[in-house]
């Protein structure tokens, strides 16, 4: 019988309250278990995602639910779920042997995963885990954002017909609630770089944009990166930061929490309650997405606040043929922004203002660093909007100009020969006999040509459709078509679409870097 058939295993434990709280629950529980595909991404990546709705609609029965969102989408191979008692014990029986196992804890309102996945076979058929968790409704007036920090990188060069505009993001947010944690909600606007979609973003984690959510409530997991973790957080695409996919081996899976790009302070884990939600917005491009964070702040552990913290890195870009063309987003917070502050690469330009006070949101600059408005404090209220504008300076305008008018000089056909005005003029207007012989001939020539190009014209479609896979390889299309172009072998509407498709390919391997 397949293996998800022939259940016969079991896993029990306890919930936790990991602030030392009750060992009695406040509200009613359940507990969860999900059986995954083989190639599916870490049970631990799933939850960095949008699972809550998915694991609630699970719970009820409901068939062909998909976890993870539109940036980590699994479908599972089956669910189970039982309740849990109210002194926080719990048991699920008639689970599959030899099965990628996610395992959560539904607490009031919010479900809390088991950070690793579990594995059973006939040898060890029972398992005991511990899932922590923490109460919910902390006093909100000392949940804030202790400090906003922006950092702006610009790009000029290559054969991009845009300059890049990186924007790389962190909130810390803090919670001084020694018993009780606190949920926020933040969303954030991502830039879309000229070329792309917001719907083809979650395939390009980790190169076009990337995110991670940590906190201080437990100990990061550590390991040393090796050839099997090459491909991790990668979120279920093909891409990723490190552009390999996972290799599905039988067992646990599970990713390191200092095996994520962005995570590079050493005391942080990776959250996995809550949600991160990516959502295409409506606009008339499909240039629009924001990430939506659900997540838990920590009550305070040991004296210190408990911290929760958002790193944002998204990409955009200004087109070469407009240089002074500026990029602008908006944030607005539900709390309390503390200290704000930026930095930006010396071709850059940046200016922030807080909507409807119409005041400075960053202090006087100084060598690419903004320090936070003096005048104000905190720098943002709860509420209000801020409008970051980005762009380049004249120095670079000037480059990108040159840039781009050197590039329409190679885009541009080649000029037709003009006669020579000391050129005697032709005697005979061979024109006319060309003529007569078209209209004797017309239909039989037609048909002839339509029999003879047919074969080769859809033998030419399907090449231009096909995409190069390496850089060279683009860069080596993008000198044949031209060539082919002058030729006069393609089409002028051919020729400008498969161009453009060849750049779009070109932005998405150059993002990678």
């Amino acid at each position: 019988m397949p293996t998800i058939v022939a259940a016969q295993g079991a896993l029990s434990g306890r919930v936790v309250d990991a602030a030392g709280g009750s060992e009695y629950l406040d509200d009613a529980a359940l507990i969860g278990a999900v059986a995954l595909p083989e190639d599916a991404p870490p049970f631990n990546e799933i939850t960095s995602a949008h699972w809550q709705e998915a694991f609630n609609a699970l719970a009820t029965g409901e068939a062909d639910v998909t976890l993870g969102g539109l940036l980590a989408e699994v479908t599972p191979i089956a669910s189970y779920f039982g309740e849990v008692q109210g002194d926080g014990t719990y048991r699920l029986e008639g689970l599959p042997l030899k099965t990628r196992l996610g395992v959560a804890a539904k607490i009031g309102d919010l479900w809390w995963p088991l950070r690793e996945e579990v594995w059973l076979t006939e040898e060890s058929p029972e398992l005991e885990k511990q899932i922590d968790y923490f109460r919910l409704g902390a006093d909100p007036a000392g949940v804030r954002i202790e400090t906003y920090r922006l950092n702006v990188k610009g790009g000029i060069g290559g054969k991009l017909r845009f300059a890049q505009v990186q924007a790389y993001e962190t909130l810390k947010i803090v919670n001084p609630d020694p018993t009780r944690g606190a949920m926020v909600h933040v969303e954030m606007r991502i830039m879309v770089p000229p070329g792309s979609a917001a719907r083809s973003l979650p395939d390009l984690y980790g190169m076009i944009f990337s995110y991670v959510q940590c906190w201080n409530a437990t100990a990061p997991v550590t390991a040393p990166q090796g050839e099997d973790e090459q491909a991790a957080w990668m979120l279920g695409t093909r891409a990723g930061p490190h552009a390999a996919q996972p290799t599905a081996t039988p067992g646990a899976h599970t990713s390191a929490d200092n095996w994520h790009w962005l995570n590079q302070d050493p005391v942080l884990a990776i959250v996995g309650a809550g949600d991160t939600e990516y959502r295409i917005d409506p606009s008339p491009g499909g240039r629009a997405a924001t990430l939506v964070f659900d997540r838990p702040v920590p009550p305070a552990l040991n004296g210190n606040p408990g911290r929760l913290v958002i790193h944002l890195v998204h990409l955009g870009g200004v087109l070469m043929s407009m240089p002074s063309e500026k990029l602008a987003f908006e944030r607005t917070f539900n709390l309390d922004v503390i200290d704000a502050v930026a930095q930006i690469t010396p071709e850059l330009t940046l200016a922030g203002l807080v909507e409807g006070v119409h005041r400075r949101f960053y202090g006087e600059p100084e060598n690419g660093m903004y320090p936070p408005n003096p005048e104000v404090a905190p720098d943002l209220t709860a509420g209000q909007t801020v409008q970051i504008v980005l762009g380049f300076n004249h120095d670079a305008q000037d480059r990108m100009a040159e840039l781009e008018q050197a590039a329409m000089q190679e885009d541009a056909p080649p000029e037709k020969p003009t006669q020579d005005e000391t050129e005697p003029a032709t005697r005979f207007d061979w024109s006319v006999l060309f003529k007569s012989l078209a209209f004797v001939f017309g239909l039989a020539f037609i048909g002839a040509l339509v029999a003879t190009l047919r074969f080769p014209r859809e033998k030419q479609l399907k090449r231009l459709a096909e995409l190069p896979a390496t850089r060279k390889e683009v860069l080596a299309a993008v000198v044949k078509l031209e060539q082919e172009y002058k030729e006069g072998k393609i089409p002028a509407r051919a020729y400008t679409e498969h161009r453009q498709r060849l750049l779009n390919r070109l932005v998405e391997l150059d993002s990678r870097g």
